[in-house]
């Protein structure tokens, strides 16, 4: 017999409505490179968090050197949020006219203001009043919370010289990770403050082009972190020798490292902003 459709729903654990709505106000950040003539290819992942433009990515993505505390990039005004292309939406959906407002590198967090009033044409914007974006929660997450992410992780942009000029074409690659929260911190020291990042430990790892993208509460589909980066850990391996010693493997993604939107610093930003946030 078939699987009635609150089955599949709780057998899958991510109900379609919330998958549908991140996905929406989910979008690739695309910013020039140098090395491919200009052309716009995928830095990361961001997603809306007010229907009037205001948008979330990591600081890394939108810096010169790609770390959170590098000089923000000059050429951001050129920046495009793309997303892929669909056989059941053959326009795919891409805002412009973006302003970096802020970048945050203790956090590792920027915010962008799209103009709304620029980008209202936009097919998939037909028959709406704003962007279509996530609800924010400064609720702490808890130890083995099921969450999932969803990002633009592995993209390429190839660039082909013709008679005429060069061709550019980008591939994005849409992933969904479901994960628990590992940990609600990621390594003890000797001294923790309150004023330390409050960053999640996924079970899972992410990868390249996944920064900045949104990490959503199965339960209530409202969105409690970003992602930031992944932790390395070097493994051992006493069986394998090299010179008489035991060589070390490093694992480059084992876990996933997502930064907390309820740190202060973040929620002091959103109510000078008036970006609205719930409590659970």
């Amino acid at each position: 017999m078939p699987e009635s459709q609150p089955e599949r729903q709780a057998h899958w654990g991510i109900p379609r409505e919330t998958l549908k709505r991140t996905q929406e106000a989910t979008f690739s950040v695309d910013l020039p490179n140098t090395q491919k003539h200009g052309m716009p290819t995928p830095r990361g992942t961001g997603f809306f968090v007010s229907p009037d433009g205001w948008f979330v990515t990591a600081a890394h993505v939108v810096t010169e050197n790609g770390q959170s505390s590098g000089k923000p990039r000059n050429d951001f005004a050129q920046c495009c949020l793309m997303k892929e292309l669909r056989l059941e939406n053959p326009v795919p959906p891409m805002c412009q006219h973006l302003e970096l407002k802020l970048v945050a590198p203790k956090n590792d967090f920027a915010l962008v203001k799209v103009d709304l009033a620029k980008n209202v044409e936009k097919a998939f914007l037909k028959g709406k009043k704003g962007f279509p974006f996530i609800e924010v929660s400064k609720r702490r997450l808890d130890e083995g919370e099921p969450v999932f992410s969803f990002g633009y992780p592995l993209p390429s942009a190839e660039v082909a010289q013709v008679s005429w000029g060069h061709i550019g074409t980008v591939e994005h690659c849409p992933r969904v990770a479901s994960a628990i929260v590992s940990s609600t911190f990621e390594r003890s020291k000797m001294v923790m403050s309150a004023n330390d990042t409050q960053v999640y430990v996924l079970d899972k790892a992410l990868n390249y082009g996944n920064s900045g993208g949104p990490i959503v509460a199965t339960s209530t589909g409202r969105t409690h972190a970003f992602c930031s980066r992944f932790q390395p850990l070097v493994v051992p391996q006493p069986h394998i020798l090299m010179e008489g010693k035991p060589i070390q493997i490093l694992m480059p993604s084992l876990y996933g490292i997502v930064v907390s939107l309820a740190n202060p610093d973040i929620l002091q930003i959103f109510d000078k902003l008036g970006i609205k946030y719930g409590d659970e």
